[in-house]
């Protein structure tokens, strides 16, 4: 804005929900026990280092401290919320963290297809990059679920994602609405789609 001056024109988010030019969604915030987390020398370390005393808050879950339990329960309150039948994308804080929801909400899932979520980041490569072809495509249903943490945050065009999972802090008012561009292309029966939100994006400024 200080280079260029104001823009011409504007075209918000919300006008284009308004027009029907993009789907409206919905936000579920949800919040748990362990949404902060402080060492005690009863509690298991299974390795690394851990500071006693410190309040563990979100930016630093899976990232300097992870508690596998607590994203278990994460995985099942979600999966309990969605129709597991559903296009879902979910972001991780790390691609440490993407695997490791991927391989609990494969541990839950009801459905018997052993791809039925798959981790897409940059690690993945070729086999990442056809996953979300598959995904893309709407004539398949497998895989139903991608975990990422930053890859999927933009460019992707999947028409028929009903649910956005964000299991790791959203930075900025830009980033999150990159984030729920995925979900508002328009898809015949899609009325809407759901944000699942565990860790208050939803409550930054607007931008």
């Amino acid at each position: 804005y200080a280079y260029f001056g104001e823009p011409v024109y504007v075209y918000s988010l919300k006008q284009g929900i308004n027009d029907g030019f993009l789907t409206p969604f919905k936000v579920k915030q949800i919040a748990t026990t362990l949404d902060d987390y402080v060492y005690t020398s009863d509690d298991q370390l299974v390795e690394g280092e851990v500071e006693e005393g410190k309040r563990y808050k979100e930016p630093e879950f899976n990232r300097t401290i992870e508690i596998v339990e607590r994203e278990k329960y994460r995985v099942k309150l979600f999966m309990s919320e969605i129709d597991q039948r559903e296009k879902t994308l979910v972001f991780c804080a790390t691609q440490g963290h993407a695997l490791l929801v991927r391989d609990l909400i494969n541990q839950i899932k009801t459905s018997k297809d052993p791809h039925y979520c798959e981790r897409v980041t940059a690690k993945d490569g070729s086999i990442g990059d056809q996953h979300l072809r598959e995904f893309q495509d709407n004539e398949k249903t497998i895989p139903t679920i991608l975990t990422t943490s930053q890859k999927l945050s933009t460019g992707v065009d999947a028409r028929n994602i009903r649910n956005i999972v964000l299991m790791r802090p959203v930075n900025s008012m830009i980033e999150f609405k990159q984030i729920i561009g995925r979900g508002t292309r328009l898809f015949g029966g899609k009325d809407y789609f759901t944000i699942l939100d565990f860790v208050k994006a939803y409550e930054q400024p607007r931008g």
